[in-house]
């Protein structure tokens, strides 16, 4: 075998050999589990992070917060909408995705920019300031109906029930689509089309007006 063919093998050998231990990195560090083993951050994976938005329809998306979203999020997953989650919500996932990566300054993730300090802070503003409203319970009297049962059983499964008057009727069936998408993508069981229209109708009805 000529010099060259072998050192052709011999670099189509690492390739394979990067590869597989690339594969295998994603494979095990797809979730992070806390010590009692509770599931409690997803690193990107299919099914785990929702499917992102356009940078054009965040909140302010010209500003500095919306900015930092775009610059640092997106190096891991998809970029997420600030109403995701509740002010609280985001403060648990900022802390999470935080120890994550300090933890794993090496390796794969020594080719992250890393936030600095007011950074961190200025996403954590960002986030709480247009996170989702959290439902208040006390401010409307049907949700033991079908309908506002409905709609608390599914948006609860994943986040925090949000506050009906924080959208237009007009907004919330795109909402409600969006969701849908997410829990399939969540690999949790979708919404039939009779649950969905309840759920609108719920949401719409107590819509925020124009």
């Amino acid at each position: 075998m000529l010099a060259g063919e072998k050192a052709a093998m011999w670099v189509a050998a690492g390739i394979v050999v990067s590869v597989g231990l690339f594969t295998l990195y994603l494979e095990s560090n797809t979730t992070l589990k806390s010590d009692s083993g509770e599931q409690n951050f997803a690193v990107p994976g299919p099914g785990l992070i929702p499917k992102g938005i356009n940078p054009d329809a965040l909140p302010d998306a010209q500003g500095h917060g919306a900015t930092l979203l775009t610059i640092y999020c997106v190096q891991c997953h998809d970029l997420p909408t600030p109403t995701m989650h509740t002010a609280e919500e985001w403060h648990a996932v900022l802390t999470r995705m935080d120890g994550h990566i300090q933890k794993r300054r090496g390796g794969m993730m020594s080719r992250v920019a890393m936030p600095s300090k007011k950074d961190w802070q200025d996403l954590h503003n960002y986030l709480a300031e247009h996170g989702q409203t959290p439902l208040d319970p006390s401010a409307y009297d049907d949700l033991d109906s079908p309908e506002g049962q409905a709609f608390q059983a599914a948006c609860s499964r994943c986040h925090a029930a949000p506050d009906p008057s924080q959208h237009l009727a007009s907004e919330w069936p795109r909402i409600v689509l969006r969701m849908k998408y997410n829990m399939s993508d969540a690999s949790k069981d979708t919404l039939d089309t009779a649950t969905t229209e309840q759920i609108v109708s719920y949401l719409q009805k107590h819509s925020r007006q124009p």
